[in-house]
């Protein structure tokens, strides 16, 4: 043997092809080839990872909302096209038709909420009800507490106003209720109402919120806008996130089963954080504001903004999100069956 031949590399015999290689100069072991790339690739996100909010209206949908909507008559269609895809979970929105100075028609047994709970249990008896527990549906002024005769925060009858709401929305078929208002305690008294009317099986997951005009749309869409004043007195500054993981220990210790964080690209340290300190259900919701920009206000088709939207619910489960509110769960659902 010669010493040319000891020192030529061994021909390539086998076609490049083959092995579906890239020309990937410089590239990762890790991300060169094809077939490596797939066998690490992981699906993080199935249709069950995601929840639908419904914001339902007594008669008709608003057809000028940036957001979905859906009319009372159509919720039934609506929870059973759903549940049809795959998708696991609804959370349930409504606008109050009476309002009030002490939010009266928040604990009606028939209110819209109710029914648009019963409508969506009887469509698809095994999927995930959510609800939104809270008062600024049902206030004149659009405000999501109880004031006294003075215009001063009445917390003890804030508080028994939403236990009370929160125990009719168990009756009418709710698997988990949502207290919005982040007061101080309402997981403490929501617990113990549900424990004493006998739903202890109902799940609570109070919402972690982080004041926002990406709220804006949603607020239109159910006329929710505060009359007067704004919600900053309990929602958190984006700056503050230590207040928001602290808030979050207190639910949990008043006996909150899980927590909802939004909007949800605001929220992604603080998911980050949770998920390596407690072990409980963590759910962003991705708020009307994110569905705006994610569509430009409902102007692109879905194919135009498929990809980009499957990779913001990758990167929120990756952060450590047990399950995702979105509006465009229909949308994503689809791609995913699709692949």
């Amino acid at each position: 043997m010669d010493k040319q031949s000891l020192t030529d590399p061994m021909p390539v015999t086998t076609p490049a092809s083959t092995f579906s290689i890239e020309p990937v100069s410089g590239s990762s072991t890790l991300r060169g080839r094809l077939p490596l790339r797939r066998f690490l690739q992981r699906q993080p996100v199935s249709p069950a990872d995601l929840c639908m909010p419904l914001l339902v209206h007594e008669n008709e949908d608003a057809a000028d909302s940036v957001v979905p909507t859906v009319s009372l008559q159509r919720l039934s269609v609506e929870v059973r096209e759903l549940r049809r895809m795959g998708i696991g979970s609804v959370k349930i929105f409504c606008g109050g038709s009476v309002r009030d100075d002490r939010a009266c028609e928040a604990a009606s047994p028939d209110n819209l909420m109710n029914r648009a709970i019963a409508t969506a249990k009887e469509a698809a008896q095994d999927m995930a009800v959510m609800t939104e527990n809270c008062l600024c549906s049902y206030t004149h002024a659009g405000n999501c507490f109880l004031t006294n005769a003075d215009g001063v925060f009445d917390y003890e009858g804030t508080l028994t106003l939403l236990s009370e709401q929160a125990v009719q929305q168990a009756d009418a078929g709710a698997d988990i209720v949502g207290p919005a208002a982040m007061i101080d305690g309402v997981a403490a008294s929501t617990r113990q109402a549900l424990n004493q009317s006998g739903h202890r099986d109902v799940g609570i997951m109070p919402h972690v919120i982080f004041t926002s005009r990406l709220y804006d749309g949603y607020r239109r869409a159910m006329n929710a806008v505060p009359a007067r004043g704004n919600r900053r007195a309990f929602q958190i500054h984006p700056s503050c996130p230590e207040q928001a993981v602290a808030l979050a220990r207190d639910f949990l210790a008043e006996g909150a089963d899980m927590l909802l964080l939004e909007p949800a690209l605001h929220s992604l340290d603080v998911l980050v954080s949770l998920r390596q300190a407690a072990e409980v259900p963590l759910v962003p919701f991705s708020v009307s504001g994110e569905y705006a920009e994610l569509t430009r206000n409902g102007t692109l088709k879905p194919s135009e903004y498929r990809a980009v939207l499957l990779e913001r619910l990758t990167m929120f489960k990756r952060a450590g999100a047990t399950t995702i509110i979105t509006y465009a769960a229909k949308q994503a659902a689809g791609n995913l069956e699709a692949s």
